[in-house]
C-alpha cells in the first residue's frame, strides 16, 4: 500500500518573520495538516484491522485471522499448530470444528460418532488437514464417522464399510489425518499411529500389478474365534514356506510348490501331481490304501503292502476259542485260524469288511492250524460266502475272491472260492 499522506503541501516556511503574512497561508496550512491527519487516521486504522502482529496493540484485541487470503513464498521455522482437547470423557455425537486447532485430542468414555466437520471452506483450491488424537481406554469403544469421510477408508486399519466405523485391537493412543479439497465435502482419512508391520482388524490385502492393473496377491485374515486366534491365508499360487504355529490346519484351493511335504498326521484326502505320474521319492511310506484303481509306477516297499482291488500280502493270526468268533481284517492277505487247543468244537469266522466297503477283486487265503468240528464261515452284514467250509482241519484252506453289483444279488457283495 502506498500512503496518501501529502506532507509536500504545508509550508514549513510560513508565516515568515518580520512581516505581514496573508491569512490565507494560515488557513491553507491548517486545512493541508487536517487532511493529513485523516489519511492518516485512515491508513493507520486500516492497517491496525489487516496487519499481522506479534503482540496485541495497545488498547486492542489480539487476532490475526487471514480470513483465507494467500501468503506467497514463505519461509517458516519452528511452525506451531494449535491443540485443542474436545474433551477427556467423549462419547455419544461430537462436532469437529477446524478453527478450534489442528490438532484435536479426545478421549473416549464410550463409542462415539463424528456427526459433522465445521468450518473446513473454502472450496476455492484449499487443500485443509486435521490431525485427530484418540486415546481409547476399552477395546470395546469404537470411532463412527459421517458419510463425508469417503476416501482411502478401505486401507484404515479396522475399518467397517458398513457402518462406517473404526474398531480397536486394544487400548492405546490412535491419530488419524483428516484432510479436504473441496472445503469439506469430502474427507481423506490416513492412519498414522499404526506400525505398518503390524496390521489392526484382521484384514491384510497385498496386491501386484500385471498388465497394468493391480491384482490381490496374497489375502490374510485373522479372527477371534472362541479366544483362538485364527488365520487365513489366500493366494492363487504358494511357493515358499508355510507354517502354522497352532494345531489348526492349514488350507489350500490353489497349487502348494514345496521340496518337501511333512504331514504328521498322515494325508486325508487325495494327493494329486499333475505333471508327475510316478511318485518316486517321498522318503519312509509306512502305509499306502488305495481305493480305486490306480496307475502306480515304480513302487519299492519293505514290508507289508494293502492294495484294494487284488492280493493282499499282510497276514492275520486268530487263536479261536470254542464257540468264538474271528472277525477277519480287511488290510491283510492271508488269515491263519489258530485253534487254542488241537480241536475245538464249534467256531465262526466273518469275511472282511463291514457291509459294501469290501473292494471288488479282493482276495483273502484262510488256513487252519488244528481242527474245528463246526465252522460257521459268514459274510458281513448281506455279505454272503460260496463255498464256505463246514468243518476244518490242517489239511484244508481256501482262497476267496469279493464281487459286489447293484445289478446282482439283489446288490449284496459275494465272497466266491476260487482255490
Amino acid at each position: 500500500m502506498t500512503s496518501q499522506i501529502n506532507f509536500n503541501n504545508i509550508d514549513g516556511t510560513y508565516p515568515v518573520a518580520g512581516q505581514d503574512n496573508s491569512s490565507q497561508g494560515f488557513r491553507d496550512n491548517f486545512t493541508n495538516t487536517k487532511n493529513n491527519f485523516e489519511i492518516a487516521y485512515n491508513e493507520i486504522t486500516d492497517l491496525q484491522a489487516k496487519a499481522i502482529l506479534k503482540s496485541p496493540l495497545n488498547n486492542g484485541t489480539f487476532n490475526n485471522d487471514m480470513q483465507g487470503n494467500l501468503i506467497a513464498n514463505p519461509k517458516f521455522q519452528g511452525i506451531r499448530e494449535q491443540i485443542y482437547n474436545l474433551g477427556a470423557t467423549v462419547s455419544g455425537s461430537i462436532t469437529v470444528d477446524f478453527n478450534t486447532g489442528a490438532y484435536q485430542t479426545m478421549t473416549l468414555a464410550g463409542s462415539a460418532s463424528i456427526g459433522s466437520f465445521a468450518n473446513f471452506g473454502p472450496t476455492n483450491g484449499s487443500f485443509a488437514r486435521l490431525k485427530l488424537e484418540v486415546t481409547v481406554p476399552d477395546a470395546a469403544y469404537t470411532l463412527t464417522f459421517p458419510s463425508t469421510v469417503s476416501i482411502n477408508v478401505d486401507y484404515i486399519a479396522g475399518w467397517n464399510t458398513s457402518n462406517r466405523t473404526i474398531t480397536f485391537d486394544g487400548p492405546g493412543t490412535y491419530v488419524y489425518e483428516l484432510n479436504t479439497v473441496d472445503g469439506g465435502t469430502t474427507f481423506n482419512l490416513i492412519d498414522l499411529s499404526n506400525n505398518k508391520t503390524n496390521v489392526m482388524g484382521g484384514n491384510l490385502v497385498i496386491t501386484t500389478g500385471i498388465s497394468g492393473n493391480a491384482v490381490n496377491g496374497i489375502v490374510m485374515t485373522v479372527s477371534n474365534v472362541g479366544g483362538v486366534v485364527v488365520g487365513n491365508i489366500q493366494a492363487n499360487n504358494f511357493i515358499g514356506n508355510i507354517v502354522s504355529l497352532g494345531s489348526t490346519d492349514i488350507s489350500a484351493t490353489g497349487n502348494i510348490t514345496a521340496n518337501f511335504l511333512v504331514a504328521n498326521l498322515g494325508i486325508d484326502g487325495t494327493l494329486i501331481t499333475s505333471i508327475q505320474p510316478n511318485i518316486t521319492s517321498l522318503g519312509n511310506l509306512t502305509s499306502l490304501t488305495v481305493t480305486a484303481n490306480a496307475s502306480i509306477g515304480n513302487l519299492t516297499v519293505n514290508g507289508m503292502t494293502d492294495m484294494c482291488g487284488g492280493d493282499m500280502y499282510g497276514v492275520q493270526y486268530t487263536n479261536a476259542t470254542d464257540g468264538g468268533t474271528s472277525l477277519l481284517y480287511s488290510n491283510v492277505g492271508l488269515v491263519i485260524i489258530n485253534p487254542v487247543s488241537s480241536t475245538i468244537s464249534t467256531h465262526t469266522i466273518v469275511m472282511p469288511g463291514t457291509y459294501g466297503t469290501a473292494a471288488n477283486g479282493q482276495i483273502v487265503r484262510v488256513a487252519f492250524a488244528n481242527t474245528i468240528t463246526t465252522l460257521n464261515q459268514n459274510g458281513q452284514g448281506s455279505d454272503t460266502v460260496r463255498g464256505g467250509y463246514a468243518t476244518a482241519n490242517t489239511s484244508m484252506g481256501g482262497t476267496w475272491v469279493y464281487y459286489r453289483n447293484a445289478a446282482i444279488n439283489g446288490g449284496n457283495g459275494v465272497w466266491y472260492k476260487i482255490g
